[in-house]
């Protein structure tokens, strides 16, 4: 199943007569321009999805058209590409390099021609290395060619460097090599029970541990706070927990809580 408005390759569906019109004019005649926004034409702007995952795109917001559109997933030093481009013969699944460039900066990436649709344009996939001279051109302000097998649309730039800051602040090269901040969170027992375990684990974790919040208990109605090493990095964590029982030599089995942003809220209250 795929989701309203896109094929399985993940491009919006063919835009209307209209749409192509537009579509062609802006890529073959460089007809974007500042005014983009309030015109209809194709612009830059950026995604921003949290913590996890950033768009660029070249396109109309909203608008179901979609030339350009970059994709970074947080830990990934590479960015989907997904290209629409003006007509050229290349069977589907062909390998192609595609040259991207500023007149200073040049990149060049091999993409993989996807199945045509009804309006006949050349639509590829690919990875782009997220390195200097991707960032580079991303900070220009001038224009940006995309040639492949020797036919090239160029592209204003104007914006793009405002539009690629969520892209750049996750997945860049300076996001790369800065370690994530440590994160301190306060646990509050409100419940009638003592807390022997708090557990943590990020959404694409494998299992829960309370290493960083330790293996002391919590009393009830009191208060800790414990540092999650580079929490910072991950911010959502799935919240479990485990009470003493009387009854037994132990503890209660693990009790999930809450799913929670502690980057937004770092405040964790436990109630029965």
């Amino acid at each position: 199943m795929t989701r309203k408005g896109r094929t399985k390759a993940g491009f919006p569906r063919s835009p209307t007569r209209r749409y192509r019109r537009i579509l062609l004019a802006s890529v073959l005649a460089l007809a974007a321009t500042p005014a983009a926004a309030q015109d209809g034409r194709p612009r830059w702007y950026g995604v921003d999805h949290g913590a996890q995952q950033a768009r660029l795109v070249f396109g109309v917001p909203d608008g179901g058209m979609t030339l350009l559109n970059f994709i970074c997933d947080k830990g990934v030093p590479e960015v989907s590409a997904y290209i629409t481009h003006p007509p050229v013969r290349l069977a589907a699944g062909t390998s192609v390099p595609v040259r991207l460039s500023d007149g200073s900066a040049t990149l060049t990436f091999p993409a993989t021609v996807q199945p045509p649709e009804a309006d006949g344009l050349l639509r590829l996939r690919g990875q782009v290395p997220l390195d200097a001279s991707f960032e580079a051109i991303l900070a220009a302000d001038d224009r940006m060619s995309v040639s492949v097998a020797g036919s090239s649309a160029r592209y204003p730039l104007d914006g793009v460097a405002a539009a690629a800051r969520p892209l750049i602040a996750l997945c860049g090269t300076a996001a790369r090599a800065a370690p994530a901040a440590d994160l301190k969170v306060a646990v509050t027992n409100r419940s009638r029970r003592r807390l022997e375990q708090l557990a943590l684990r990020a959404p694409d974790g494998i299992e829960s541990d309370s290493d960083a919040f330790g293996y002391d208990g919590l009393a009830p109605g009191r208060t800790r706070t414990f540092t999650i090493p580079g929490g910072a990095g991950v911010c959502t964590y799935e919240i479990s927990v485990l009470f003493e029982e009387k009854e037994e030599d132990c503890c209660s089995d693990p009790m999930p809580i809450a799913q929670q942003n502690l980057c937004d809220d770092p405040r964790i209250i436990v109630h029965d």
